[in-house]
């Protein structure tokens, strides 16, 4: 396999198809994604669309532009396959404060995987009303525990290989878990890693910190939930895990997600025990 380096891509575009690179490979199988790649290919896409239709006009004199990400749920069908991947975005309602897209990734025919993203228009004007909860970072990253998670049973390098974790409370003790994330993938050479991108980029963790069990894998989420209250900034990012609950092979989990100025959002998964 190609050494990674930092900074690498998730994948390449060929003119039809993404293309994965190393660093989007998982942790079940060299021949399938993970999950966060996916969810930042699918989030790139969505934003791609915004730009395309930002100068259009949904009606008289009302704008496209403006909108952003406010909520996102990426139903995962089934593994996402190390191949090319199809991906088509469809606009399902377009207005002056609101628009939704439906996302498909498709890989010879098959669908995978699928995405609604719900996008609202936003205004520095218009502030904030109302009591904020969890708000507060939890410290500086700087000040956190480096991730010593041993790695090695791996035959591959997977997605998670390629972040830098620092743990305030780490996953699979008897305390919800505090992580900050750093990663540094963008999703093709030449795109911008946005904030949205890299706030999708973390919000899949939210099933793998809260269902972390010494001695076992744990479960595999179905779903990635992100909502986002603002938009990100800076390099580092935290996800703080704020319920769990778990009965008859099913878990749900949901996260505080922010950065070093505190909370931007949150994120849920629904998942299966993997036996």
């Amino acid at each position: 396999m190609t050494a990674i380096e930092p900074g690498d891509p998730l994948f390449a575009f060929d003119g039809e198809c993404y293309v994965p690179s190393e660093r989007s490979r998982g942790p079940w199988s060299p021949d399938a994604l993970h999950g966060s790649p996916v969810a930042a290919l699918i989030t790139y896409c969505v934003e791609r669309r915004l730009d395309q239709l930002a100068n259009e006009t949904s009606g008289p004199g009302e704008p496209v532009g403006g909108l952003r990400v406010a909520r996102q749920t990426i139903e995962l069908f089934r593994p996402v396959p190390f191949a090319r991947l199809e991906v088509a975005v469809e606009p399902i309602r377009m207005g002056r404060r609101i628009a939704v897209f439906q996302t498909r990734v498709q890989s010879e025919g098959k669908l995978l995987t699928q995405a609604s993203t719900l996008c609202l228009r936003a205004g520095t004007e218009l502030g904030s009303v109302g009591a904020e909860f969890a708000s507060e970072p939890p410290g500086a990253p700087e000040e956190a525990t480096p991730n010593r998670v041993e790695r090695a049973g791996n035959r591959w390098t997977s997605y998670p290989g390629t972040l830098e974790m620092r743990h305030v409370v780490p996953p699979g003790g008897a305390e919800p878990p505090i992580v900050w994330i750093r990663t540094d993938a963008p999703v093709l050479a030449d795109a911008p890693f946005t904030p949205t991108v890299q706030a999708a980029s973390i919000a899949d963790f939210v099933s793998p910190f809260a269902n972390m069990q010494p001695g076992r894998s744990g479960y595999v989420n179905a779903d990635i939930t992100m909502h986002l209250h603002r938009v990100p900034q800076g390099e580092w990012h935290y996800l703080r895990i704020v319920s769990r609950g778990a009965r008859d092979g099913i878990a749900t989990a949901q996260a505080v997600l922010g950065d070093q100025q505190g909370a931007y959002g949150a994120s849920s998964a629904a998942s299966l025990i993997n036996l």
